[in-house]
């Protein structure tokens, strides 16, 4: 069992839907679409902390290109904590934590701009709460991975035809990226677990 938790992009609307993709590419998992769209780092947590999330071998954290866009972020028990990536950070945090309570693995995987985008600071702020996530991927060891798409799609950056329909929300070649991308990671991440008798 697989828990995919973020925004429209996990959700699959608008745009192309890559775990519809990923469900054909691992057959035998049960993957569930935590995606809803419009959430933010903040909205994921509240989320989270009204439903709560089943127990599952895995979970890919995708989000904060939400955040990104709305730039100077309205945090309101948290407006005497200074900066706003140090105040994302602590809500990530609690997303993070919240997680492992239910998964015994968790993958960060930051925001990205798969295509150029040209709104002013967004660019900069993406790369922001990437820093961010890894950082609080890193201090919870190895049950917290930080997945990096920009490979990916960089990897595939052959023609002119692009990655989303809008700079953001996935075209079906965006989808078809990022399927593939989390499917080779899923793999890889299954050869690692220890074998029994070994």
């Amino acid at each position: 069992r697989i828990a995919f938790l973020g925004d429209s992009l996990t959700e699959g609307h608008p745009g192309e839907s890559y775990l519809a993709r990923l469900r054909r590419l691992l057959p035998d998992d049960e993957l569930l679409n935590g995606g809803r769209g419009g959430d933010t780092v903040p909205a994921l947590l509240a989320r989270l902390e009204h439903t709560g999330l089943e127990p599952v071998d895995l979970a890919l954290v995708w989000i904060g290109v939400n955040d990104a866009f709305l730039g100077d972020w309205y945090l309101p028990d948290l407006d005497d904590l200074g900066a706003t990536t140090h105040r994302l950070r602590l809500v990530y945090d609690r997303i993070l934590d919240l997680v492992l309570s239910c998964a015994p693995l968790a993958v960060c995987v930051p925001p990205v701009l798969p295509d150029p985008f040209e709104q002013d600071g967004v660019a900069e702020r993406v790369a922001e709460l990437a820093v961010m996530m890894a950082d609080a991927a890193a201090a919870r060891g190895g049950r917290v991975r930080v997945f990096d798409l920009r490979p990916a799609f960089a990897a595939e950056r052959r023609t002119t035809a692009g990655f989303t329909i809008d700079g953001v929300h996935l075209s079906a070649r965006g989808a078809d990226v990022v399927a593939a991308a989390f499917c080779r990671l899923i793999e890889e991440l299954r050869d690692e677990r220890p074998q029994p008798g070994r």
